[in-house]
């Protein structure tokens, strides 16, 4: 069973505290994915992965967070919030989710710029949130066996898999500069480095996706997070 929180009534939510206390709150981002995917690919995926892997578990679903850190994409489209902003704004959520008596959070974060404000908000909720209140962050790729991108051929099949109709395959183009991951590691999350690494914004090469490569991954995905969720035994 899959609760989604911003369609329930405060009689729906209490009834449902009664069958689980599980919440996953998607965080995704706004901002360039190449010529072909929608600025809004990182929340896609979130919210998808979300609601799957919570008809899985048992879990509330909150809605996207779909402004992420994303100031390396500079001059490209991005709306970003500083690090500081988006830890706040999760902590705050997860402290108001133990006053309404949730005792399980899993951050579900769905793009890379985000791992930074996200390594530390179990530091920043210490002390803020009842003891039986646990607080856990997963990065969705580190779910699956491929290697991921950047509006490459894995987001790019995620998408095709989850909203075809906003790719258009006929923009798709791969990096425009030969990439280096050594450069990347060090780079990516200086503002404005990541067309300057890749020339176009793209890492990967989108024309390889296909439909049935991004329900495989997907599977992969929700299988491995809800494996991950049941060992942690938060229910």
């Amino acid at each position: 069973m899959s609760v989604p929180v911003f369609s329930m009534s405060e009689y729906d939510f209490k009834a449902a505290l009664k069958k689980t206390k599980l919440a996953i709150i998607p965080v995704g981002s706004l901002e360039q994915h190449g010529n072909h995917l929608p600025v809004s690919t990182d929340s896609l995926i979130a919210e998808y992965i979300a609601r799957t892997v919570a008809e899985k578990v048992n879990a509330f679903v909150l809605p996207v967070i779909s402004y992420g850190v994303s100031f390396e994409h500079k001059p490209m489209f991005n709306v970003s919030l500083r690090n500081s902003t988006l830890s706040t704004m999760i902590c705050d959520a997860c402290v108001s989710l133990s006053e309404n008596r949730v005792k399980e959070i899993i951050i579900l974060n769905c793009h890379h710029g985000n791992m930074g404000a996200l390594q530390y908000i179990a530091q920043e909720l210490h002390g803020r949130l009842p003891k039986d209140v646990r607080v856990h962050t997963i990065h969705y790729w580190h779910l699956m066996n491929s290697e991921f991108d950047h509006a490459g051929e894995v987001e790019t099949s995620l998408v095709l898999a989850i909203a075809p109709e906003l790719v258009r395959m006929d923009r798709a183009m791969p990096n425009s500069k030969k990439l280096s991951k050594l450069k990347a590691a060090y780079n990516t999350n200086v503002p404005g480095s990541f067309p300057k690494i890749t020339g176009n914004g793209v890492w990967g090469d989108p024309r390889k996706a296909t439909v049935a490569k991004g329900e495989k991954w997907i599977k992969e995905i929700t299988t491995g997070l809800s494996k991950t969720i049941s060992e942690l035994d938060l229910q």
